[in-house]
């Protein structure tokens, strides 16, 4: 005779074992694709130790986005159905927000960095840095610009009415980063600021902005394998892609050798991205908690536009992991170890007692109004 009881504890007992490890498993899988995205671009950036450097990868990888033919990525999103056009209008829109937000700061910080002498070193000074700022602001120019033309010619989409399905179809998190980053921008570029405001500018802009926040992005639907171009026959919009996120790799370099020059240059420079950093944390943990009180609602947006296992727990520890290897670099240990208590804590809180990823399954009646609501709440908050 079975020992019904036995066998069900047997069956209780796996399945702790493997909710006991779950979270570690995610842990795990979050360390790997970081580091395998650094090491992807460490295969490239690698050698660049000026800003001559920068300049000259600038020159060897120009490339036309207006060039790219798209009339095959029409074809192929005439043939999508709604679900899938939806699904495609999600990553085009995170893309769009992300690169219209970055393009309308660019001109300033080029702008703001000082002219020295001609006597000036113009690999490792400010003339160097001007010049592949400069570059840096055709490419966010150009990216936007190839950006508007996939809305009209793929989608349909007129550049007036961009803006407006960008913001309706981004995810809620990404549009409260970039809400805080118009903000601090602001802040940062104002008139007769001093000139360690405008190295914060260019740490929040290429480290934190565009390396945490939008590279992640991208690493997030690689691992997941949720690259809607390859899947939905969207070979131009795939290929405009491929270099932009090149670009951006050298615009992370930008950033990086700024700080460094920062840091080596300025009294204080260490606390004062210490503290910045400390900032950017704050808010993702706020952000975290927020999605985790959302009834799912968040969590359900973030799985349909990342991949199923793509929660706000994942999404807050890819982030984190990131900017712990970007503030290694630079030396910023301090803040270093405080991502690490972080990630701690917030495994603690937002997995159950087998350490099991909690993740609501919002009601049809949340689904449906949770959006507007947490679009009500940041407004009246903020």
């Amino acid at each position: 005779m079975i020992d019904r009881d036995a066998a069900q504890r047997a069956d209780d007992t796996r399945a702790a074992r493997r909710g006991a490890s779950r979270i570690d498993r995610v842990l795990a899988e979050i360390d790997a694709l970081v580091d395998a995205d650094e090491a992807a671009d460490r295969s490239i950036s690698g050698a660049w130790r000026t800003f001559a450097d920068i300049l000259a990868a600038e020159q060897a990888h120009a490339w036309d986005a207006y060039s790219i033919d798209l009339l095959p990525d029409a074809a192929s999103y005439r043939s999508l159905d709604r679900s899938q056009r939806r699904a495609l209008q999600r990553v085009f829109a995170t893309i769009y927000r992300a690169e219209s937000v970055v393009d309308d700061w660019m001109d300033r910080i080029v702008a703001a960095i000082p002219v020295e002498d001609e006597d000036e070193d113009a690999s490792t000074g400010y003339q160097g840095l001007r010049a592949v700022l400069k570059g840096q602001e055709h490419d966010e120019r150009m990216h936007r610009g190839s950006l508007l033309r996939v809305a009209k010619e793929v989608f349909g989409v007129e550049a007036e009415d961009v803006e407006r399905l960008a913001r309706r179809s981004n995810n809620f998190v990404a549009e409260m980063l970039f809400a805080r980053f118009e903000e601090e921008m602001a802040h940062l570029l104002r008139p007769n600021r001093p000139l360690a405001d405008v190295f914060t500018a260019i740490f929040i802009y290429g480290i934190l902005s565009e390396d945490v926040v939008a590279n992640s992005d991208v690493a997030i639907r690689r691992a997941n394998h949720n690259d809607k171009y390859a899947e939905f026959g969207l070979p131009g919009m795939r290929e405009g892609q491929t270099n932009v996120r090149r670009d951006e790799g050298r615009h992370v370099r930008i950033a990086v050798l700024a700080s460094r020059k920062f840091l080596d240059d300025h009294e204080g420079a260490a606390e004062r991205l210490v503290a910045v950093s400390t900032e950017y944390m704050d808010l993702a943990d706020r952000l975290l908690v927020l999605a985790k009180r959302s009834y799912g609602v968040i969590d359900a947006h973030l799985r349909e536009s990342y991949g199923p296992d793509v929660d706000a727990l994942y999404y807050y520890l890819v982030n984190m992991k990131r900017l712990a290897v970007r503030l290694d670099e630079l030396g910023l240990l301090e803040a270093v170890r405080d991502i690490r208590r972080r990630v701690e804590r917030a495994v603690g809180e937002f997995a159950d007692d087998r350490r099991r990823p909690i993740i609501d399954e919002p009601t049809p009646l949340a689904r449906r109004f949770g959006p507007t609501v947490l679009r009500v709440v940041r407004k009246v908050r903020h």
